[in-house]
């Protein structure tokens, strides 16, 4: 047994996945089928949490050992994960995970509920995101539902046993009733499909062009892109290429296909799989008052000034909770608001929206029915007063639900609502691209009051839209609206350059979008004129868009740019022109964007590629599309030799270029430029520093929720469980024990074998019927010495080599016979117990092998008529003529080339007369065979859309069977090995053909047929 060692090699690699699996009453019968039917080398870990009895020392490790051949070994504080191992937690603690490691710590006081799978299954799932897999077996009650609930937020993969095959199903039923688990199978099957999913190229990332493929915009995926549109209307091109990557990799691995063409067809022929698909996009997880802590901080910072705000204005309090899922946070809301109302004794009308793009979600949200394992997210209290105890789980009560109008919205299509006080959108937009993301904002900031609140999630920031709010709590992302400035429904900025207009953005770009940069070089039917009066009477000039990259070029500009360079080509125009430029346009044009209005710099002296200096005038116009704040700006960089300068008189007055002088007000630029960057980035590190310390009280945050919750029933379930699992496993022990006894009584009384025992005073102690066959034993013959008992054996030193073997513990093996004539073959051994290394007395066998020696004499009469039968076959082929060694052979190949090859190979032998008949398709062919008789096929694997393999199928059904040898330009490696090893007689590489090689392979199969033809005759 495997359970001793506690140490892992540091050396060895990590494990692919981390399988957390959760087992309770009923689960040592799962675990050791699970187990029973799961390859000891799949590269995982796999961590087993119970409910273990705290007074009790569990036998779990001695149980499972007998059905895996892994290691198994009983956790420590601080150890590290190797793959193919089993791990055991120890009783009387919690367990979590950080980086690989397992840590423990002791449980709560006995008055607390214990959830110790839900915990595992959720550090689980924040430690090893999509590299998790958690495994929900038999018990009773709910533990291990909210850990697959954060396995799936964090895209690792759920399996729940089938509730029809657990002893207790309250769990696997608790869990299957999320609408999570991936797989839903009893514990045998889960071994093999774990496997599979593991080792799936998508999954293990050994398929790194399937990747590429997937994150790329290609025509399967907006195929795919409309299927799901059709399904749930709702246009998944705008989200994230790595979000829908990961999920549609992650169903690849589920339904073991290895191509995003081969899912597409599945998504067509499977309404249901199109359908899973879709919810796993949507990703629509959430829970009641999710980090507590926010909620504290809305309800003392935010729900106040929300209220007195309405009552001020003698208005209903309007909410918008985008994003709803299915509905616990509007319901958390609901219930922060209620609270505060009725603690004020305020009169105040409260109107709640709940949105979510998907129906299903908003249908589960409006019944407001929720399982028994919200009481470990809400407190006692507000269960009591905001909901009503059902025989399953809870619904709310009816003045909450009247609170909340839940409707179905599309927050990238839909119109907004107007008005609202306070909207939460949380880890929602870290879903989307950019620019779905700023169309959202910008339908919030439209849908919010002056001086409404906005609450985003913890990774999501207001990007554009930062100067229109003020920051309430920046750890818990909460922000007032404090501008009124109009902001246009789905404005986006414009593109950075042209290569965001690739096929890598995973959505598809309003038109707008691929016209603004465009204004300049395409006005209808006029671009001809323009064209040419810009050519004629414009300076030369580049124009440049809000990032600096070029746009457009007119006129000649070449001396003032440098050319393209070797290395990554860049647009930027900084980058573009040449050193003595550099800083002129680099000053003129942060003071125009700072400043928006034009500059003018005359006097600006250019060192040209040849050497010579010549002084020019350099103007920078500002444009922009609109008054709106995020409207797209636009910069036209002016280039004005000073003797062909006639418009001089035409524009405001220039500043001549002192080079010292600007650039030292470029660097004093630059200093603010970084004073801000620095306060940005400090800014950053706060948040930074607050995320560190979220997750070091993580483990406090868990034990204080543990605190708030208590329920006397649960805890008397829970006690029930560890002493069931105790109970099964002495009930586990004692039946193996019975088993084994039951086993061995079989063996003896059902073999054919004699065996006899006998002590070390060689009497006998126990014998099998067979054994009185050929000793003269009764069952009353038990305890008497072996000497007075009779035997039908010609074994005249019997007695004296059963007494040499107990003397000497050396064992002695003869053949005699019986008076009956029967051949026995007799084994005497020393008997010795499983505990003790000194004898114990002396075994004897006797086994009836006069089948055997009639079976050896047969197959000697066999061997020599088998020899005399090839001996006359060739004797015959050697008397055989010319004529009749003459070979038919049918050569079935689609390549013209490759068939004359062959043909030519096997004319060149001049020693035998091959007759070849050659065809380019199957059906041809095959009527060839039927006409005529072959001695041997020669098959291209490859024919056009068939293979070799549906040629033989074909003659096969027809009754003939024709050897075949199949020719391939492929090694055979990358062929179908089960066809070649069952159904071919040889196979040749064309690479390597030779009339040689041809003519050997030919007389090994028809040799092979004679052979068995020979072998069939005997055998009639």
């Amino acid at each position: 047994m495997r359970i001793e060692s506690s140490e892992s090699n540091e050396l060895s690699m990590p494990p692919s996945h981390y399988v957390g699996i959760g087992a309770s009453a009923g689960g040592l019968e799962a675990l050791q089928e699970f187990f029973s039917h799961l390859s000891s080398e799949t590269g995982a870990a796999f961590i087993v949490i119970q409910h273990l009895s705290p007074d009790f020392k569990s036998m779990m490790p001695e149980l499972l050992s007998k059905h895996t051949s892994m290691p198994i070994y009983q956790v420590v504080d601080g150890m590290s994960l190797e793959p193919d191992c089993i791990y055991l937690m120890p009783p009387r603690k919690n367990m979590l995970i950080g980086e690989g490691k397992l840590l423990l710590s002791d449980q709560m006081p006995d008055a607390q509920l214990h959830m110790p799978i839900d915990i595992f299954l959720r550090s689980l799932a924040e430690d090893q995101q999509h590299r998790a897999i958690g495994i929900v077996l038999s018990g009773t009650g709910s533990d291990g539902t909210r850990g697959i609930k954060a396995m799936k937020e964090s895209g690792g993969l759920v399996i729940v046993q089938e509730p029809g095959s657990a002893k207790f199903d309250g769990m696997p039923i608790s869990a299957y009733n999320t609408g999570l688990a991936d797989l839903l199978l009893p514990p045998r099957e889960m071994g093999v499909n774990l496997e599979k999913f593991i080792t799936h190229p998508s999954i293990s990332g050994k398929d790194s062009s399937l990747k590429s493929t997937v994150s790329e915009n290609d025509d399967t995926l907006a195929e795919i892109f409309q299927l799901l549109k059709r399904q749930s209307s709702i246009n998944f091109s705008q989200y994230k290429a790595s979000t829908v990557a990961r999920r549609i990799e992650r169903r690849l691995g589920i339904n073991q296909l290895t191509s995003l063409d081969a899912y597409l067809r599945l998504l067509i022929d499977s309404p249901r799989e199109l359908q899973t698909l879709s919810k796993e996009l949507l990703i629509g997880v959430t829970r009641f008052f999710r980090d507590d802590e926010i909620f504290n901080r809305l309800r003392m910072n935010v729900i106040p000034k929300i209220v007195d705000k309405a009552l001020a204005k003698n208005e209903c309090i309007r909410l918008w909770i985008a994003g709803c899922s299915s509905g616990e946070e509007a319901y958390s809301l609901a219930i922060l608001l209620s609270e505060y109302v009725e603690e004020n004794q305020l009169d105040c009308g409260i109107k709640i929206f709940a949105t979510d793009v998907d129906d299903e979600a908003i249908a589960e949200a409006s019944t407001g029915v929720y399982s028994m394992d919200i009481e470990l997210e809400i407190s006692p209290d507000r269960l009591k007063k905001y909901f009503v105890r059902k025989e399953d789980g809870y619904i709310v009560t009816q003045k909450l639900r009247q609170m909340v109008i839940f409707a179905a919205h599309n927050l990238i299509e839909d119109p907004p609502f107007s008005n609202i006080d306070m909207i939460s959108c949380r880890n929602v937009l870290i879903y989307f691209q950019q620019t779905a993301q700023k169309k959202v904002l910008s339908s919030l900031y439209f849908a919010l009051q002056k001086e409404g609140y906005l609450f985003l999630g913890t990774s999501e920031s207001l990007g554009d839209l930062q100067s229109h709010f003020e920051t309430v709590d920046e750890r818990s992302r909460i922000f007032v609206k404090v501008s009124n400035m109009r902001v246009p429904i789905g404005n986006a900025a414009p593109l950075k350059d042209s290569t965001q207009l690739g096929r890598s953005s995973m959505g598809m770009m309003p038109a707008t979008s691929f016209l603004k940069p465009m204004r300049f070089t395409s006005r209808g039917y006029l671009d001809g004129v323009l064209e040419r009066l810009v050519s004629e009477y414009a300076p030369d000039c580049i124009v440049i868009s809000d990032s600096f990259e070029a746009l457009h070029v007119y006129g000649d500009v070449s001396v003032y740019t440098k050319g393209v360079s070797p290395g990554k080509i860049s647009n930027n125009i900084k980058d573009m022109v040449v050193d003595d430029l550099g800083v002129a346009i680099s000053t003129a044009l942060y003071r125009c964007e700072k400043n928006e209005e034009d500059v003018f710099y005359k006097d600006v002296l250019v060192t040209l590629i040849d050497g010579s200096q010549i002084s020019i005038d350099l103007s920078i116009f500002y444009i922009k599309d609109s008054e709106l704040t995020s409207a797209p700006r636009y910069y036209i960089v002016q280039f004005v030799k000073q003797e062909a300068n006639n418009l001089s008189s035409k524009l405001p007055s220039k500043i001549t270029f002192n080079a010292n002088e600007q650039s030292r007000q470029r660097i004093r630029d630059l200093e603010q430029e970084l004073v801000k960057k620095q306060e940005h980035l400090q800014v950053t590190i706060e948040e930074l520093e607050t995320t560190n310390e979220e997750l070091q009280s993580a483990n406090e945050e868990l034990m204080s929720a543990n605190e708030e919750l208590q329920s006397t029933n649960e805890e008397l379930q829970s006690v029930n469980e560890e002493l069931y699992t105790v109970n099964s496993e002495y009930q586990e022990k004692i039946a193996q024990l019975t088993e084994l006894n039951d086993d061995l009584d079989s063996v003896i009384n059902a073999t054919d074998i004699g065996i006899v025992f006998l002590d070390h005073q060689l009497t006998i102690r126990k014998f099998t019927p067979s054994a009185a066959r050929y000793i003269n034993l009764r069952m009353g013959d038990v305890g008497r010495p072996f000497h007075h008992i009779s035997h039908e054996l010609i074994y005249n030193d019997f007695l004296a080599d059963i007494a040499s073997v107990s003397a000497t513990s050396q064992a002695i093996e003869k053949d005699v016979n019986s008076y009956q004539d029967h051949a026995l073959l007799i084994r005497i051994l020393p008997y010795r117990k499983a505990n003790d290394k000194l004898q114990s007395g002396v075994l004897i066998t006797i086994t009836n092998i006069s089948r055997q020696r009639f079976v050896e004499s047969a197959l000697q009469q066999a061997q020599e008529q088998l020899r005399h039968s090839l001996l006359n076959r060739s004797e015959k082929r050697q008397r055989q003529t010319a004529q009749e060694l003459e070979t038919r052979v049918l050569l079935l190949d689609d390549d013209s080339v490759d068939r004359k090859h062959v043909e030519k190979l096997l004319k060149a032998v001049d020693e035998r007369d091959f007759h070849v008949d050659s065809y380019a398709e199957i059906d041809k062919a095959v009527q060839a065979v039927i006409k005529n008789n072959y001695d041997i096929g020669l098959v291209d694997y490859k024919l056009a859309s068939h293979t070799a393999r549906d040629f033989i199928k074909t003659i096969r059904e027809l009754g003939i069977n024709l050897p075949t040898v199949v020719l391939s330009g492929y090694s055979e490696e990358g062929l179908d090995s089960e066809f070649l090893n069952a159904e071919v007689c040889d196979f040749l590489n064309k690479n390597d053909l030779s009339s040689q090689l041809l003519m050997r392979s030919i007389d090994y199969v028809i040799e092979r047929r004679g052979m068995q033809d020979v072998l069939d005759n005997l055998k009639q």
